[in-house]
Protein backbone atom coordinates (compact mmCIF):
# COMPACT_ATOMS: atom_id res chain seq x y z
CA UNK A 1 0.00 0.00 0.00
CA UNK A 2 1.42 3.46 -0.84
CA UNK A 3 2.61 6.13 1.86
CA UNK A 4 -0.44 8.83 0.16
CA UNK A 5 -3.28 5.65 1.32
CA UNK A 6 -2.22 4.90 4.54
CA UNK A 7 -1.57 7.00 8.08
CA UNK A 8 -0.87 5.24 10.94
CA UNK A 9 -1.25 7.99 13.63
CA UNK A 10 0.34 6.29 16.85
CA UNK A 11 3.39 4.97 14.74
CA UNK A 12 6.38 6.40 17.12
CA UNK A 13 4.26 7.63 20.00
CA UNK A 14 0.63 6.84 21.73
CA UNK A 15 -1.77 9.64 21.09
CA UNK A 16 -1.86 11.93 24.08
CA UNK A 17 -6.11 10.75 24.14
CA UNK A 18 -4.97 7.39 23.89
CA UNK A 19 -2.34 7.88 27.08
CA UNK A 20 -4.61 10.32 29.48
CA UNK A 21 -7.51 7.49 29.33
CA UNK A 22 -5.22 4.51 30.59
CA UNK A 23 -3.75 6.51 33.09
CA UNK A 24 -6.63 8.09 34.81
CA UNK A 25 -7.89 6.42 37.77
CA UNK A 26 -11.64 6.93 37.44
CA UNK A 27 -13.17 4.30 35.47
CA UNK A 28 -16.29 5.86 35.25
CA UNK A 29 -16.06 9.08 32.73
CA UNK A 30 -17.88 11.10 30.55
CA UNK A 31 -17.35 11.94 26.94
CA UNK A 32 -18.73 14.83 25.34
CA UNK A 33 -19.01 15.89 21.38
CA UNK A 34 -20.10 19.34 21.45
CA UNK A 35 -21.23 19.94 17.63
CA UNK A 36 -23.79 16.52 17.30
CA UNK A 37 -25.00 17.40 21.09
CA UNK A 38 -23.54 13.78 22.47
CA UNK A 39 -23.00 12.99 26.03
CA UNK A 40 -21.85 9.69 26.86
CA UNK A 41 -21.24 7.78 30.04
CA UNK A 42 -18.90 5.34 29.97
CA UNK A 43 -16.84 2.67 31.96
CA UNK A 44 -13.52 1.39 31.41
CA UNK A 45 -12.94 -2.00 30.11
CA UNK A 46 -9.78 -2.88 27.86
CA UNK A 47 -7.49 -1.28 25.37
CA UNK A 48 -7.19 -1.61 21.93
CA UNK A 49 -3.91 -1.42 19.87
CA UNK A 50 -3.55 -1.29 16.04
CA UNK A 51 -7.11 -0.55 15.38
CA UNK A 52 -7.77 0.71 11.21
CA UNK A 53 -10.90 2.61 9.67
CA UNK A 54 -11.37 0.16 6.92
CA UNK A 55 -12.14 -2.74 9.72
CA UNK A 56 -15.30 -0.62 10.79
CA UNK A 57 -18.34 -2.15 9.23
CA UNK A 58 -20.22 1.24 8.62
CA UNK A 59 -17.00 3.17 6.74
CA UNK A 60 -15.80 -0.23 4.71
CA UNK A 61 -18.36 1.23 1.69
CA UNK A 62 -16.33 4.05 1.58
CA UNK A 63 -13.23 4.83 -0.32
CA UNK A 64 -11.27 6.68 2.70
CA UNK A 65 -7.40 6.85 3.43
CA UNK A 66 -6.36 3.78 5.97
CA UNK A 67 -5.54 5.45 9.27
CA UNK A 68 -4.22 3.02 12.26
CA UNK A 69 -4.88 4.08 15.75
CA UNK A 70 -4.61 2.78 19.25
CA UNK A 71 -8.50 2.85 21.41
CA UNK A 72 -9.51 2.10 24.62
CA UNK A 73 -13.11 0.53 25.11
CA UNK A 74 -15.66 2.01 27.04
CA UNK A 75 -18.95 -0.11 28.57
CA UNK A 76 -22.01 2.32 27.68
CA UNK A 77 -24.03 3.32 30.76
CA UNK A 78 -26.02 6.15 29.39
CA UNK A 79 -29.01 5.65 27.05
CA UNK A 80 -28.53 6.80 23.52
CA UNK A 81 -30.18 7.61 19.96
CA UNK A 82 -29.84 5.64 17.06
CA UNK A 83 -28.42 8.58 15.24
CA UNK A 84 -25.25 8.57 17.43
CA UNK A 85 -24.50 5.69 15.34
CA UNK A 86 -23.36 7.49 12.23
CA UNK A 87 -20.65 9.55 14.11
CA UNK A 88 -19.11 6.63 16.71
CA UNK A 89 -17.66 3.37 16.95
CA UNK A 90 -19.86 1.54 19.13
CA UNK A 91 -19.42 -2.05 19.56
CA UNK A 92 -20.59 -5.69 21.50
CA UNK A 93 -18.87 -6.08 24.65
CA UNK A 94 -19.56 -9.27 26.02
CA UNK A 95 -23.00 -8.91 25.29
CA UNK A 96 -22.70 -5.08 26.28
CA UNK A 97 -22.95 -2.25 23.95
CA UNK A 98 -19.64 -0.46 24.33
CA UNK A 99 -17.73 2.47 22.79
CA UNK A 100 -14.42 2.98 21.19
CA UNK A 101 -12.84 6.04 22.55
CA UNK A 102 -9.59 7.14 20.67
CA UNK A 103 -8.03 9.97 18.16
CA UNK A 104 -10.03 8.31 15.31
CA UNK A 105 -13.85 9.67 16.81
CA UNK A 106 -12.11 12.16 19.46
CA UNK A 107 -14.65 14.03 22.21
CA UNK A 108 -14.46 17.63 22.98
CA UNK A 109 -14.33 16.94 26.22
CA UNK A 110 -14.49 14.53 28.67
CA UNK A 111 -15.38 15.26 32.45
CA UNK A 112 -15.74 13.00 35.60
CA UNK A 113 -18.49 12.12 37.47
CA UNK A 114 -18.35 15.67 39.35
CA UNK A 115 -19.06 17.10 35.68
CA UNK A 116 -15.63 18.79 35.88
CA UNK A 117 -13.93 18.80 32.60
CA UNK A 118 -10.38 16.69 32.80
CA UNK A 119 -9.64 16.56 29.42
CA UNK A 120 -10.18 18.83 26.03
CA UNK A 121 -9.11 18.25 22.35
CA UNK A 122 -7.00 20.98 22.58
CA UNK A 123 -4.40 17.85 24.23
CA UNK A 124 -4.32 16.72 20.74
CA UNK A 125 -1.55 16.75 18.72
CA UNK A 126 -2.68 19.39 15.43
CA UNK A 127 -1.32 17.17 12.97
CA UNK A 128 -3.38 14.24 14.12
CA UNK A 129 -6.34 16.74 14.23
CA UNK A 130 -5.89 17.89 11.04
CA UNK A 131 -5.94 14.46 9.40
CA UNK A 132 -8.78 13.28 11.12
CA UNK A 133 -11.01 16.34 10.48
CA UNK A 134 -10.04 15.95 6.77
CA UNK A 135 -10.96 12.47 6.70
CA UNK A 136 -14.08 13.29 8.64
CA UNK A 137 -14.88 16.12 5.88
CA UNK A 138 -14.54 13.63 3.01
CA UNK A 139 -16.76 11.22 4.27
CA UNK A 140 -19.60 13.60 5.34
CA UNK A 141 -19.09 15.16 1.59
CA UNK A 142 -19.57 11.31 0.75
CA UNK A 143 -23.20 10.56 2.42
CA UNK A 144 -24.49 14.09 1.14
CA UNK A 145 -23.59 13.24 -2.53
CA UNK A 146 -25.07 9.46 -1.64
CA UNK A 147 -28.25 11.54 -0.23
CA UNK A 148 -28.88 13.45 -3.17
CA UNK A 149 -28.71 10.57 -5.52
CA UNK A 150 -31.62 9.18 -3.85
CA UNK A 151 -33.58 12.92 -3.51
CA UNK A 152 -33.02 12.71 -7.40
CA UNK A 153 -33.98 9.55 -8.33
CA UNK A 154 -37.42 10.36 -6.11
CA UNK A 155 -37.77 13.59 -7.55
CA UNK A 156 -37.34 11.53 -11.11
CA UNK A 157 -39.70 9.40 -10.30
CA UNK A 158 -42.09 11.31 -9.45
CA UNK A 159 -41.84 13.35 -12.20
CA UNK A 160 -42.40 10.41 -14.90
CA UNK A 161 -44.96 8.28 -12.18
CA UNK A 162 -47.19 11.71 -12.71
CA UNK A 163 -46.78 12.28 -16.21
CA UNK A 164 -45.87 15.64 -15.84
CA UNK A 165 -43.96 17.34 -19.15
CA UNK A 166 -41.07 18.67 -17.53
CA UNK A 167 -38.02 17.73 -20.26
CA UNK A 168 -35.42 20.07 -19.10
CA UNK A 169 -35.84 18.91 -15.43
CA UNK A 170 -35.68 15.64 -15.98
CA UNK A 171 -32.69 16.12 -18.22
CA UNK A 172 -30.79 17.90 -15.13
CA UNK A 173 -32.25 15.43 -12.92
CA UNK A 174 -30.58 12.91 -14.82
CA UNK A 175 -27.37 14.05 -15.14
CA UNK A 176 -27.17 14.82 -11.53
CA UNK A 177 -27.81 10.88 -10.74
CA UNK A 178 -25.61 10.03 -13.34
CA UNK A 179 -22.35 12.00 -11.42
CA UNK A 180 -23.35 10.53 -8.22
CA UNK A 181 -24.25 7.12 -8.76
CA UNK A 182 -21.21 5.31 -7.94
CA UNK A 183 -21.71 7.12 -4.19
CA UNK A 184 -24.92 6.51 -3.89
CA UNK A 185 -24.35 2.79 -4.75
CA UNK A 186 -21.69 3.08 -1.65
CA UNK A 187 -24.49 5.36 0.33
CA UNK A 188 -27.16 2.36 0.47
CA UNK A 189 -24.70 0.10 1.37
CA UNK A 190 -23.37 2.09 4.26
CA UNK A 191 -27.20 2.65 5.10
CA UNK A 192 -28.07 -1.12 5.05
CA UNK A 193 -24.86 -1.85 7.25
CA UNK A 194 -25.91 0.35 9.76
CA UNK A 195 -29.64 -0.94 10.04
CA UNK A 196 -28.13 -4.08 10.33
CA UNK A 197 -26.23 -3.04 12.93
CA UNK A 198 -28.24 -1.59 14.96
CA UNK A 199 -30.88 -4.78 14.46
CA UNK A 200 -28.14 -6.74 15.87
CA UNK A 201 -28.12 -4.99 18.54
CA UNK A 202 -31.40 -4.81 19.33
CA UNK A 203 -32.33 -8.56 18.80
CA UNK A 204 -29.42 -9.06 21.76
CA UNK A 205 -31.49 -7.30 24.01
CA UNK A 206 -29.05 -4.66 24.17
CA UNK A 207 -32.08 -2.19 23.11
CA UNK A 208 -32.78 -1.22 26.29
CA UNK A 209 -30.07 1.32 26.24
CA UNK A 210 -31.77 2.76 22.95
CA UNK A 211 -33.91 6.10 23.58
CA UNK A 212 -37.45 5.40 22.07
Amino acid sequence: MSDDTFIFLDEFLDTELYIFLNRCKEEILKFVWKEKDIEIIGKYQEQLESCYNTELQLEASFDLVEIGYDAVVYKVLSKIEEEYFEWLDFGDWNDCLSIEVSIYNYPDEIRNLDNEIIWTKENINKEHMDIINEKNKKLEELKRKGREYFKYLDELEILRREGVNTPKREEELIKKIKEREEVGKKYAEYKRNLKKWIKSLKDKEIMNLFIN
